[in-house]
């Protein structure tokens, strides 16, 4: 069973604004979007650069700081042969 349902966050625990339907001591799994302004105290981007920037900059903060260093550095010249598997264009 998969249900939306609004709730507060309080004291460490999200407590639902309207009763559950589950049995006490049911596990549940929790999906978490938050309503409401930005928790930072950063200005809405308004488009353009500024907001792929911005974009940029929050998927930066959940990479892990090592996510780069498997990346293959020659992956911009031979992006068909690390997509579709075609032979590597040779260094210059």
């Amino acid at each position: 069973m998969m249900t939306n349902v609004k709730a507060t966050y309080a004291n460490g625990a999200l407590v639902p604004l309207e009763p559950l339907d589950l049995e006490e001591g049911a596990e549940v799994t929790v999906s978490v979007e938050k309503n409401g302004p930005p928790a930072n105290d950063d200005p809405p981007a308004k488009g353009g650069l500024a907001a792929v920037l911005k974009m940029a900059k929050e998927a930066q903060k959940s990479m892990p700081p090592d996510f780069w260093d498997g990346f293959p550095t020659d992956f911009s010249k031979n992006k068909k042969h690390y997509l579709y598997g075609f032979p590597k264009e040779e260094e210059d």
